[in-house]
């Protein structure tokens, strides 16, 4: 007989424990299983709200960057562009809760410097910040929501150009003497060459890359010799994408410079702070330059005087330079010293909050010392100066006369300045507009100081010994000394502009004041000043003596000797001074390249 289970003797309508538990373990699994289903219905809104902000940033990114490259002071051509680029990407600002905002102005460090570094500006814009937005429906909980994603691009439009170099410089045989001079090397290249120089150009990032750094920026840390800087244009030019027909001759010349001047002063690739550079970038973000190109020839130029300048600023005295040029004299020695550096410029038009062009090009400051001497003769005439001294005629075989003319000229830097720039979407309708103001210039006669540095101010110096005469072996017995300051200046009202036009390399030159060549001016007024009583003084055993129009014979003597040398003067300073791009009354500005539309997302 079989057992008897209990549950055969349970009472109707009570339940099991374990059926109980069965009961339990399911209600906690629905319950589960409901949260599971509540998670995965609300990742589904999340994940649409994520993915459709992700795609709103893209849009936002995309249109801004789009924008910025068709950038214009009433900020008319980045919104139709923006709202193009939108509709192109599957954004339709016109659909029901659908919308995109434009805010053209500027990102800049130094007017902004409280991130997002962005604001309205009434003049140079250079960002468009981009504000799309969405109605993002909540396909299971709750009513829609207002997605939105910004963005803010920058589009940096740099232009490269340097003041006061000239294609024309390179006609003359001064080329190689004065770039040698500055360099310590003794130079022999041809015009062939040189012209090869001009016409070749790289970009700043080649010679980032030559540098061996990774940015714009680290070139600040690049301090090298002129020849060592000449070495890494080779190597830039072997390595840069931009087309150049003379790229060959142009590299042989490098290789030359670099191979001769081994000495030298060490300079900066890239201006730091108070530090001369090679290079100047009035950009906030220094990298938007890399694709910018400078001229080979403006690089080793201002190279080689930022070498001399840095040179001059430790001590070392002025420059010897042999003009190899005849002036109808016996003997002229010219010194030359770089107290300042010109400065190549790159960067972005306008100014800064404080009233600061952004972005600046600047000549060297040059100091010539020009020791011109006519002649030390014995037996001279013994009527040359009867009218002082008969005396002296009747010993005119024993006195011996020495005469010579000392000059002195400080030429201060002209400037050039980026006020603005415009892109279109030729290159020939995009201009670049440069305000010039030319150097001014102090020519003396008189003797140079000694021991002049380039911290030393200007001043005219001491009175030089223009004629001397004694007896053989003794100490001067008669001397005639001048000491004439001839400014050579420009009025600051003679600031002009120039506009070039795309990015094409060349060159324009401007008369600011209408005077023609200031220095020929000043040369001229030599003469004239010497015959003035301020203008000569005669000392006779070293005590002044009055005399009036007595010395007329002696401005007689001085006048015929000094006119032709006057007149050969202007012929090899200004040329000398227009290869250093000291120029005085007229201003050449060498327009390298302007490079539109660089743009890139900032925040």
């Amino acid at each position: 007989m079989s057992p008897v289970r209990p549950s055969a003797f349970r009472p109707p309508g009570l339940v099991s424990p374990r059926t109980r538990r069965q009961r339990g373990a399911a209600s906690v699994l629905a319950a589960v299983w409901m949260l599971v289903a509540i998670v995965a219905l609300g990742a589904i809104d999340i994940g649409n709200v994520f993915f459709t902000r992700r795609d709103l940033q893209r849009v936002a990114d995309v249109a801004a960057l789009a924008a910025v490259q068709r950038m214009d002071d009433q900020c008319a051509q980045p919104a139709t562009t923006a709202n193009a680029n939108a509709a192109s990407n599957g954004f339709n600002p016109q659909a029901s809760g659908q919308s995109l905002s434009i805010v053209c102005g500027r990102w800049d460090v130094s007017a902004y410097p409280s991130p997002p570094y962005f604001g309205t500006a009434s003049g140079q814009l250079n960002a468009v910040q981009v504000t799309v937005t969405k109605q993002v429906p909540y396909f299971f909980f709750g009513p829609a929501r207002t997605v939105s994603a910004t963005s803010t691009a920058k589009a940096a439009n740099p232009d490269a150009f340097t003041i006061g170099t000239s294609l024309v410089s390179l006609q003359n045989g001064l080329l190689n003497t004065v770039l040698g001079a500055l360099l310590g090397a003794n130079l022999n290249l041809t015009a062939v060459s040189y012209q090869g120089l001009a016409t070749t150009q790289i970009s700043l990032q080649d010679l980032v890359v030559a540098a061996g750094v990774g940015t714009v920026d680290q070139l600040a840390n690049v301090s090298v010799t002129a020849g060592q800087f000449a070495q890494l244009l080779v190597t830039a030019l072997s390595r840069t994408q931009v087309a150049n027909v003379n790229a060959n001759v142009a590299s042989g010349a490098l290789q030359t410079i670099a191979s001769l001047a081994t000495g030298g002063a060490s300079l900066n690739v890239l201006s730091n702070g108070s530090t001369p550079g090679v290079l100047a970038i009035g950009l906030a973000n220094k990298q938007a330059a890399a694709d910018t190109r400078i001229s080979l020839l403006d690089a080793v130029m201002v190279a080689a005087e930022v070498a001399a300048a840095n040179a001059a600023a430790s001590g070392q005295p002025p420059i010897n330079v042999n003009t190899g040029i005849n002036l109808g004299v016996l003997n002229a020695a010219l010194q030359l010293q770089i107290v300042q550096p010109p400065v190549m410029a790159i960067g972005e038009g306008g100014r800064t909050p404080t009233g600061v062009w952004r972005t600046q090009a600047s000549t060297a400051q040059v100091r010539l010392f020009l020791n011109v001497d006519l002649g030390t003769t014995g037996n001279f005439q013994p009527g040359l100066l009867s009218p002082l001294f008969p005396v002296v005629a009747l010993l005119g075989a024993l006195f011996q006369l020495d005469v010579h003319l000392p000059l002195y000229l400080e030429v201060s830097p002209g400037t050039a300045w980026l006020q603005s720039t415009s892109c279109a979407p030729t290159k020939t309708a995009s201009l670049a507009v440069v305000g010039v103001q030319t150097g001014l210039a102090n020519l003396c006669v008189g003797d140079a100081p000694t021991g002049m540095t380039a911290t030393t101010q200007f001043s005219c110096p001491n009175a030089a010994t223009l004629v001397s005469v004694g007896v053989l072996g003794l100490p001067p017995l008669l001397q005639i000394k001048a000491n004439v300051a001839l400014p050579a200046m420009v009025p600051a009202s003679s600031a002009t502009t120039m506009v070039f036009q795309g990015d094409t390399d060349y060159y324009q030159s401007t008369d600011a004041n209408a005077v023609g060549s200031v220095l020929t001016n000043a040369l001229s007024g030599v003469a004239q000043s010497l015959s003035t009583p301020d203008g000569l003084a005669l000392y006779v055993a070293g005590l002044a003596v009055p005399v009036g129009t007595l010395l007329a014979p002696v401005v007689g003597l001085l006048t015929a000797a000094l006119s032709p040398l006057l007149a050969a003067l202007d012929q090899v300073i200004v040329p000398l001074l227009n290869l250093l791009g000291a120029q005085i009354g007229t201003a050449t500005v060498h327009n390298v390249s302007l490079t539109c539309g660089v743009a890139q997302i900032v925040n």
